[in-house]
């Protein structure tokens, strides 16, 4: 019986979160009868659950829940919000007394009478005085209860058998390794049998972690009547979207997040997101938005929450870090509009005007920044004044098994988590000094300013007096997102994905780390805290300056057009990419490659993706791809090697036509294509058909500068040219938007429909005329094909 009562526990506990959600749902809508018999179903299987076990008392809450909504099906009764706050207020009611059993309590007597009652009368459930109250739900149980509490998660039968399967296997394969180490002479069976083993224990190792993993529906069907609660007390209408339920995360990794997930939704509508009538007042729709998604990126996983609200104000959020000395007027002077909107993580500041129950008592964002980067995740925030915040968490996978760096000094090895790492590099690179400044060691990258320190410095360690290698490596971490430094180690050894377990209290209790691994030789390695070395460092307590004033001229916004990936094309040539584009750069098994329908595929992620660059599959084993994101899409791009990464001038010519080279760039001595990513993402989307794009009248007859120059650059800007011969007419059944005359090219005055736009060989005449544009007046041009645009589509 106690096994069945923790099944019951269990089901019981997933069912009541997800039968809140629907009704919540289901009041938005309340003709979805579809719906509306989902949580008819999710009440009769509760209701029948406690018949089943005795449990008289849950029986009674269910099944006047169930009577009621019988009612709603049948037509009997309309459906009202004071029915669903009823219904909710029961399934509150069989939360708490599942709560008490689960710590081992026995059920308190109560009639539940004013629970019941409420459901037949349009009124919402009276609130218990607090001396009459019946229940009475410890935060935390005493010890002994404590350990009575079972934690379980739900496996499908199929894992269970496929991890039976693999133990078997990996039994006959340890036999068979012992039988070749008794046979000396076996040396190639040997070797057969290791593979074996190993391919065993890393499916194993696989399937394990699956029963670990749970959907990220379970923190996100609470979140319904989370809002639903918060807006009506507040006053406010929100409109909740979630998109990626189906997203899988470590079971522990799910529990560390809901707390942080939660504060964020609650910061959105009690701060962001206005009343109504302020809404109405900005020219705002009275419902407000709160979307929250989730998608896997590699081996993170990115939750992004989203409203319309207000955004955050940083004049007045600057304002209020100076009244509470969190930084001084100095400090906030120099700081870039980045840094000023860091300072919400600040501890103990809020932008709140009122303390009130939900919020403003200036404690929240600085715990879920630190509670999300102690699980080796970031927080990042997209602020649109006015318009909203896009607030973007960006977790591990699972906690247990993560990629990590294997770095050397002072003679050891450390792990670091590589998703903190940003950059290797050797410190003879050109684009590297060290320089020390007001007694601190400083780093210029690439004209980026980090503060810079050795790990044996950190950690009390001789450097090597006879180092393996020639250079020292600096490793650019990101600590936190505000919070980047250069730490220089002896070599990087390699890289791979490592078991972490905690480690002893003595060694967890100094900061510096974060657990323990074994690598593949089998000694214990110990894994660093980038955060913790950080503030070891003292780093966040130095000033960081932008760049040095040496490189402030070289730098200035006319020369800086954004960071740039410079790479080898596999026919050797030197090219440029957009750096915030790439989201990384893998080595990907040609055997997962295929030529489908005249273009090389990747299977990635269970999904077939088409790979940029080339046009054949590759002889070799391995080949480097650019994994490119545009925050929704992902493309595939072929490369040789990937050689450094560079700043971009402000100014790019652009090419001749539209394609996967958007323009060239002069970098140094060198003039390199930089590739388009606008243009690889619209192939990948699919260009409008020409038949609905509006038309273009070129008239100038059969000039090569008219077809070869000027009607791909009508085409980019999204028109369908057509060539018109100026005296032979040529517009007969054709209205286009748009009529461009070439020069003195002759034009009847029934071709001039549309916008009339004259192309000029020289400036002078250019300026004359309010419709005439120089030729190669490229900007100017565009700006009236665009505007066309806008007024066809409006």
């Amino acid at each position: 019986m106690d096994d069945l009562i923790q099944e019951f526990i269990a089901e019981t506990r997933e069912t009541l979160d997800a039968l809140a959600s629907e009704l919540v749902l289901w009041e938005q809508n309340p003709r979805d009868s579809a719906r509306l018999d989902a949580i008819f179903r999710f009440v009769h299987t509760v209701k029948g659950s406690c018949g089943f076990l005795n449990l008289p008392r849950f029986e009674r809450l269910s099944h006047a829940a169930e009577d009621v909504l019988a009612q709603v099906r049948d037509g009997k009764r309309e459906a009202s919000g004071p029915l669903v706050d009823a219904v909710l207020a029961i399934i509150d009611r069989i939360g708490e007394l599942i709560v008490v059993m689960e710590t081992g309590d026995a059920l308190p007597d109560g009639a539940d009478a004013d629970l019941i009652a409420a459901l037949n009368r349009n009124i919402a459930p009276p609130t218990a005085d607090p001396d009459e109250e019946e229940i009475t739900v410890r935060d935390e149980p005493d010890p002994v209860r404590r350990q009575n509490v079972v934690r379980s998660i739900r496996v499908p039968l199929e894992l269970i058998d496929h991890l039976m399967n693999g133990v078997s296997d990996m039994v006959l394969a340890r036999n068979e390794v012992a039988r070749c180490l008794r046979d000396e002479h076996s040396g190639a069976s040997l070797e057969n049998a290791f593979e074996r083993l190993s391919a065993c224990i890393a499916d194993m190792r696989d399937a394990i972690g699956q029963t670990r993993m749970q959907r990220i529906e379970r923190i996100f069907s609470p979140l319904p009547r989370l809002v639903r609660d918060l807006s009506t007390e507040l006053g406010k209408q929100v409109d909740l979207r979630t998109s990626g339920n189906n997203v899988e995360l470590d079971r522990e990794m799910i529990e560390m997040i809901r707390d942080p997930l939660t504060h964020i939704i609650r910061n959105a509508i009690d701060h962001g997101i206005e009343t109504p009538a302020r809404r109405r007042v900005v020219g705002k729709p009275e419902t407000g938005r709160l979307s929250i998604s989730a998608r896997q990126s590699g081996n993170q996983i990115l939750i992004e929450i989203a409203d319309d609200g207000r955004g955050i104000d940083i004049e007045k959020l600057t304002a209020r870090a100076l009244a509470a000395k969190v930084r001084s007027s100095s400090e906030i002077n120099g700081m870039s509009e980045r840094a000023r909107l860091e300072l919400i993580f600040a501890p103990g500041l809020s932008t709140a005007d009122n303390v009130t129950a939900i919020s403003g008592r200036g404690v929240g964002m600085d715990v879920v920044r630190s509670n999300i980067e102690r699980i080796g995740g970031s927080i990042d925030l997209e602020n649109y004044p006015g318009r909203g915040l896009r607030v973007i968490l960006r977790v591990p996978l699972t906690l247990t098994i993560i990629p990590c760096l294997t770095v050397r000094a002072g003679g050891q090895e450390f792990a670091m988590p590589r998703s903190a790492i940003r950059e290797i590099l050797f410190d003879s690179n050109s684009q590297v000094r060290i320089q020390q400044v007001g007694g601190s060691d400083l780093a210029y990258i690439r004209g980026e300013c980090l503060p810079y320190v050795a790990l044996e410095t950190l950690l009390g360690l001789d450097m090597d007096a006879e180092p393996q290698t020639r250079y020292r490596t600096i490793v650019t971490v990101n600590a936190a997102s505000d919070l980047r430094y250069a730490l220089s180690v002896e070599a990087v050894i390699d890289h791979e994905e490592l078991v972490v377990r905690p480690g002893a209290p003595v060694i967890m209790a100094d900061g510096l780390y974060a657990g323990t691994t074994l690598p593949d030789n089998g000694r214990p390695m110990l894994l660093l805290d980038p955060l913790g070395l950080a503030h070891r460092a003292r780093l966040n307590e130095m000033p960081r300056p932008e760049r040095s004033p040496a490189e402030t001229d070289e730098a200035s916004p006319e020369s800086d057009g954004g960071s740039a990936l410079l790479f080898r094309e596999l026919s050797g040539q030197l090219r440029l990419i957009a750096l915030a584009a790439v989201e990384r750069v893998e080595d990907a098994d040609t055997a997962r490659m295929a030529m489908v329908a005249g273009n090389v595929r990747l299977n990635i992620d269970g999904e077939s993706r088409p790979v940029i660059g080339l046009s054949a599959l590759p002889e070799e084993d391995c080949a480097k791809l650019l994994h490119l994101t545009d925050g929704r899409l992902q493309a595939l791009y072929a490369v040789d090697d990937v050689i450094d990464i560079v700043r971009l001038p402000s100014r790019i010519d652009p090419a001749s036509q539209p394609g996967l080279v958007g323009g060239i760039a002069l970098i140094g001595d060198l003039q390199l294509e930089v590739v388009d990513v606008h243009w690889i993402f619209s192939m990948l989307l699919g260009a409008p058909p020409e038949s609905v794009r509006p038309a273009c009248g070129l008239i100038g007859g059969d000039d090569p500068w008219t077809r070869h120059i000027l009607a791909p650059l009508v085409a980019a800007a999204g028109y369908r040219p057509v060539m018109v011969d100026g005296e032979a007419g040529g517009l007969d059944g054709l209205d286009p938007a748009i009529t461009i005359i070439v020069g003195d090219s002759a034009a009847s005055p029934g071709q001039l429909r549309g916008q009339v736009i004259r192309l000029s060989d020289t400036m002078n005449a250019a300026g004359a005329d309010p419709d005439t544009i120089y030729r190669y007046d490229r900007a100017t041009l565009l700006g009236r094909l665009i505007a066309g645009q806008q007024r066809q589509s409006a």
